[in-house]
């Protein structure tokens, strides 16, 4: 299940790491460099899996509306982020 965020606001990483345990998240406006560690961002859907409600064209609307200015992040049990990618293990291992 995905929910958009009722109330968004801007975070530091580690708000967001601590806040979204074991759920994938959609951010927006993200502040810093364009392509080094961002210093905040506003969580925008949180969801079970990635790309989850993808078909109801969310995700292109909020990247059009952000101009791109978006990244997703991954706190799934299976999946871990390196350096802003997500790599995926198997259940079990």
């Amino acid at each position: 299940m995905y929910t958009l965020v009722d109330i968004p606001k801007r975070m530091s990483p580690e708000q967001i790491m601590n806040e979204f345990k074991g759920k994938w998240v959609f951010l927006v406006d993200l502040d810093g460099p364009p392509f080094g560690w961002f210093k905040s961002a506003i969580p925008a859907i949180v969801a079970d899996e990635p790309f989850e409600g993808s078909e109801t064209g969310i995700y292109d609307s909020l990247t059009d509306k952000y101009n791109g200015n978006t990244t997703d992040w991954s706190f799934l049990p299976n999946e871990l982020n390196v350096f802003g990618f997500s790599e995926v293990f198997p259940d079990g291992d």
